[in-house]
């Protein structure tokens, strides 16, 4: 007889596929840049505002559906944003003026980022108590996974459609995926005690949580732990996003075929999927603060190397170090937050994260392109993330100083 499978692996799957559509619009937007510059005369600052928007929105959002993630089913969440998806996408294939642009696309993202990430972050923790690094990595490859697929196939369906029939194909997906596979997560019972046979069983069973109160003075304005995260959060926005959004543009401006220059970003995503094979199983071995602080050194380090780019063997270094280390990055702090600051809460604790997380990527992104618009270079504002990255490396060295308790 076949055993029978524990309910949080499909919740991890589900997860994946849903990740990984969102994934398709944030990674596949830089792409969209050189075509709507072009047909519509817009400034890269402008443009990239756009972005900026969708993720200042999502943050805002997030600190509400993490405050909501206790009592309200991450199905109905991240049914709101596969239709809010879809319907961006579709609206967004007809628009003619760069504000119809910030309604179309900024609005409903920022919806799906706050309905999708934040769920997806508050409820699988609650489904693990011991393989939580692996079961937190796979939804982050489908963010690799969506990085991946998207700028190469946007590029793709672009130079043989246009933009406009592009979004409206990436507009049915979300419809036809995200909403169906929507309907079969829910959160483990409140009291679940599982029979244990073996270790595997035993390690598979989801946390209980406690009742205690939660105060917004105590656990998150007089927590000591809550603002490095903060402000780890902030400086990984702001040198990480405005990289996903510019880099295809930046490629191309210092000599790269656009294919090749969508393939860069395609090829650092391909590589985070690596990082979640190795350092999910590795953070359940290993404290994941002091993972984290490494990962931070090498994303610095990428941006680096991206500032000297000028070759496509260079740019493929650079994707090879950013990917891994920015994939990493990003599962190591949901990891780390959740050792520190425990699982009951935390929904709220990674959607006011993901603001300051957003408002990084919201001050940065436009930032690069108002420079570029100044100067015709990205210079400076690669420096800045270089500045921000920097920050971000002791900020998370702070974080060793906790200490685990043992059970």
């Amino acid at each position: 007889m076949l055993k029978r499978i524990y309910y949080g692996w499909i919740v991890v799957v589900i997860s994946f596929f849903v990740i990984s559509m969102n994934a398709i619009a944030l990674f596949g937007f830089g792409v969209f840049i050189k075509p709507l510059t072009d047909q519509f005369g817009w400034e890269r600052g402008e443009l990239s505002s756009v972005f900026s928007i969708a993720v200042l929105i999502g943050g805002i959002l997030s600190v509400v559906s993490g405050r909501l993630s206790n009592r309200v089913s991450p199905r109905i969440f991240m049914t709101i944003a596969g239709l809010s998806l879809g319907t961006g996408f579709m609206l967004t294939s007809i628009v003619t003026e760069l504000w119809q642009l910030y309604l179309s696309f900024g609005v409903p993202i920022g919806i799906t980022i706050a309905c999708s990430v934040i769920p997806v972050n508050a409820t699988i923790p609650r489904w693990f108590s011991k393989r939580r690094g692996i079961a937190m990595a796979i939804p982050a490859a489908g963010f690799s996974l969506g990085g991946v697929v998207g700028p190469l196939l946007i590029e793709s369906l672009i130079s043989s459609s246009g933009w406009q029939h592009t979004f409206i194909i990436l507009g049915i997906l979300p419809f036809a995926i995200t909403v169906p596979l929507a309907q079969f997560v829910k959160r483990p019972p409140e009291e679940t005690e599982l029979p244990v046979k073996s270790v595997s069983e035993k390690n598979d069973q989801p946390e209980k949580s406690g009742s205690d109160g939660f105060s917004i003075k105590k656990d998150v304005l007089l927590n000591k732990w809550f603002w490095p995260f903060a402000c780890i959060q902030f400086a990984f926005g702001f040198s990480t996003q405005m990289i996903i959004v510019h880099l295809t543009p930046y490629g191309i401006d210092v000599g790269l075929e656009p294919i090749v220059a969508a393939g860069i970003l395609s090829f650092s995503s391909a590589i985070g999927i690596l990082a979640t094979v190795i350092i999910g199983p590795l953070a359940d071995k290993i404290k994941p603060a002091k993972l984290q602080t490494i990962d931070f050194t090498l994303l610095t380090i990428s941006l680096i190397i991206l500032i000297f780019a000028r070759t496509a063997p260079v740019f493929y270094v650079f994707a090879f170090v950013f990917g891994f280390a920015r994939q990493g990055a990003g599962l190591l702090q949901s990891l780390t937050g959740v050792e520190i600051l425990g699982v009951k809460n935390f929904g709220f604790y990674i959607g006011t994260f993901l603001l300051f997380g957003t408002t990084g990527g919201m001050v940065g992104t436009p930032v690069a392109g108002f420079i570029f618009d100044a100067t015709g270079r990205y210079t400076t504002a690669f420096w800045m993330g270089v500045a921000a990255g920097c920050l971000a490396i002791f900020t998370t060295s702070l974080l060793l100083r906790h200490k685990t308790p043992k059970i």
